[in-house]
């Protein structure tokens, strides 16, 4: 699934502003940030940088701008299926 990922994009942030949909056609909103361990990188590259997790929907945007004060939705990197069409197709989140 990495390897597939890594031929689609050269960045993981060409992931930002993708819209989320689940296998069956869902719409979960869109990136607005994406998440790993350690310090922000602001320009340096790490090839080996591990995502762990997407930021979506409104309350992912919030959360990016900083405003209020609610958890944001996020979804496990290992949910991802496939990116394709400008879309990060996800396994169902679990309610």
């Amino acid at each position: 699934m990495d390897q597939q990922i890594a031929s689609v994009m050269k960045r993981v942030t060409e992931l930002q502003f993708m819209e989320v949909v689940t296998e069956d056609g869902r719409k979960l909103g869109h990136v607005f940030d994406i998440r790993s361990p350690g310090p922000p990188e602001h320009g340096i590259e790490h090839k080996e940088r591990v995502v762990t997790e997407l930021v979506y929907g409104k309350l992912g945007l919030l959360d990016r701008l900083g405003i209020g004060e609610a958890q944001p939705t996020t979804i496990p990197w290992k949910n991802v299926v496939e990116i394709k069409d400008r879309k990060v197709v996800v396994r169902a989140p679990k309610k």
